[in-house]
């Protein structure tokens, strides 16, 4: 597989977001296969780092990667963060201006100083570093050949910034990428590095993947409370959804979001809200009324790190029990894990599919790696993909009230919308009968909760199993859940090339909990390791709890990362790598 993994480093301010983007859309636009990382502080100008990592090739790609080629740095702090990051023999390209500093010590690279703020100085302005910065890179990679797609994002990334905005970025590219050909010395590796293309592709980020899917499913009303990560989903709406004749709001906080969604669902519209771990703790009594009433609704949580405000710009998968868990009473829902960016679009489109048809509270479990990462997805058609409505009376008697809550076989109800004849009633969230009077006698809860439950039975029978990889035959097995399952994949290439043979198992539909799926993962498994971006083993806890008593010889281990950064695929392996060694600690758990 030919490929060019480049990262971008430097302060707040340096434009390292923007042109890796500019960089991202050019190298999809030209029909390669793209995925990135970016993370940036919190604070606006805060003194940590702003980082781009953009992988791009000729095939499919599972995650960003761990080692880079190329490392572009605007400052030496920066710089030596990364450094242990450059592959041997790559790529250095370091702002040299107003530093002497030679970096002697680095021997296994090509460096190139480059006084990249200078020449922005004096190609026109040094606010278009950024952009000098990418000339030389481009400069270096003559048979990349995407110069024209680039200048064209770099004009539509700054066009509402006025024309001579754009003429400057413009100007500074193109001077940057001549310089770079008449002064650097080529290196080999990036002068004959040449990535086919593999047709066209559609490049979005798991936000906007997810804003797409829910488009496509129907969804017409959208209501929101910005927040950190969450907030393009409801960008990218408020953009496309007027034009489908749908409504966006941006409601006060996410308990108004929600329940503006309730109310747009009970009058017979597609809803979906989206927020953070807090957001969606204020949810939490909304979503209980949804399951009463049994209304539809789509909830996307973009988890990211820790508790209250935590790590805004940081990603965790830290949510899971609050998802599962984090309900009053006995509250039937609905929980998705997307994997990847393209998956975070089905996934979407399958959420509402089981919103409307179980007429429950669907929640997609995202975060901030997976929600930001822009990565390429092949054309799809949308009129090929399946869209479900809710259930409608097929003949309404209006001379005898309306049983909206009718117990039937499957659990599943008809619904009506405000205005039709004969076809009111209550949707409370009061206990109540099948003809939604409220009712708080015992035998009406028992029997309209055994309903409501009815219809995850129902669903469960209807979901499809989740996906394997890797050999069948093999002892040992991963279980990994969300945007944590493209590393371990990749890991698990590594390792069949090193002659282990392992098998993993990352179930997209996470309640109601997979545990026969999982059952049967394990019927043959003499060596577990669970894979999960959080301190307490969530979803670890749940499977040791659920699903090892079928297998009770197993031999069950975790790894556990918390730090706010993405796993790299080394970090699985290595551990893969420890267990069959017998270097290595068995489960351990966090309380």
């Amino acid at each position: 597989m030919v490929e060019l993994v480049t990262r971008i480093v430097g302060s707040p301010g340096d434009g390292v977001i923007s042109s890796g983007d500019i960089l991202t859309l050019a190298a999809a636009r030209s029909g390669r296969y793209v995925s990135t990382y970016r993370s940036f502080p919190t604070e606006i100008r805060g003194v940590d780092q702003s980082l781009y990592q953009l992988r791009i090739s000729s095939k499919k790609i599972l995650t960003s990667a761990d080692e880079v080629d190329v490392l572009i740095a605007y400052n030496e702090r920066f710089l030596r963060d990364n450094i242990s990051d450059l592959k041997r023999g790559g790529v250095l390209i370091f702002d040299s201006s107003g530093n002497d500093c030679r970096f002697e010590e680095y021997e296994n690279f090509t460096k190139y100083f480059v006084p990249i703020t200078f020449l922005a100085e004096e190609f026109g302005s040094e606010r278009a570093k950024n952009m000098v910065a990418l000339g030389v890179l481009l400069g270096l990679t003559p048979n990349f050949e995407i110069n024209d797609q680039v200048k064209a994002d770099i004009s539509k990334k700054y066009e509402t910034k006025g024309s001579e905005v754009v003429k400057s970025n413009l100007q500074a590219f193109d001077k940057a990428y001549q310089w770079t050909r008449q002064n650097l010395e080529k290196e080999a590796f990036l002068e004959k590095l040449a990535i086919e293309p593999s047709g066209k592709k559609l490049v979005m980020s798991g936000c906007e993947a997810m804003a797409l899917g829910a488009l496509v499913a129907g969804c017409r009303f959208y209501s929101g409370y910005p927040i950190t990560p969450a907030t393009e989903i409801m960008e990218f709406l408020a953009q496309e959804m007027p034009r489908l004749s749908g409504h966006v709001i941006q409601c006060e906080d996410e308990i108004a979001a929600i329940t503006a969604a309730l109310g747009a669902s009970f009058s017979g519209v597609k809803a979906m809200t989206a927020t953070s771990g807090p957001g969606l703790s204020l949810m939490s009594e909304a979503i209980g009324l949804a399951a009463m009433a049994e209304l539809p609704v789509v909830i996307v949580d973009v988890q990211r790190g820790g508790p209250s405000t935590g790590l805004p710009t940081k990603t965790e998968q830290s949510d899971l029990n609050l998802a599962i868990y984090g309900t009053h009473g006995d509250t039937p829902k609905i929980v998705l894990a997307p994997i990847n960016v393209e998956d975070s679009f089905y996934q979407t489109v399958k959420a509402f599919n089981y919103a409307e048809k179980y007429q429950v509270p669907v929640i997609i479990l995202s975060d901030v790696s997976l929600g930001e990462r822009r990565e390429c997805i092949d054309q799809f058609d949308p009129t090929a993909l399946e869209v479900v409505n809710r259930l409608k009376p097929e003949n309404i008697d209006d001379k005898v009230p309306f049983s909206r809550y009718t117990k039937t076989y499957s659990g599943i109800s008809p619904m009506t919308t405000p205005g039709e004849a004969g076809g009111a009633y209550i949707a409370t969230g009061l206990e109540h009968t099948e003809d939604s009077s409220p009712s708080s006698k015992p035998h009406v809860h028992t029997a309209m909760t055994e309903k409501r439950f009815k219809k995850l039975e129902t669903a469960q029978s209807e979901f499809v199993s989740a996906r394997k990889y890797g050999p069948d035959d093999a002892k040992f097995g991963i279980i990994s859940w969300g945007s944590t399952s493209g590393p371990v994949l990749e890991a698990i290439d590594i390792a069949q090339k090193q002659g282990y043979s392992i098998q993993a198992l990352y179930p997209r539909i996470i309640y109601p909990f997979p545990t026969k799926w999982i059952n049967d993962f394990l019927s043959n498994k003499e060596i577990l390791l669970i894979v999960e971006r959080n301190f307490t083993g969530q979803f670890a806890n749940t499977i040791v709890y659920r699903c090892t008593s079928m297998n009770k010889d197993i031999q069950i281990h975790n790894l556990m990362k918390y730090n706010g950064e993405p796993f790299t695929t080394n970090e699985i392996f290595s551990k893969i790598d420890r267990i069959i060694k017998g270097q290595y600690l068995k489960f351990t758990t966090h309380q």
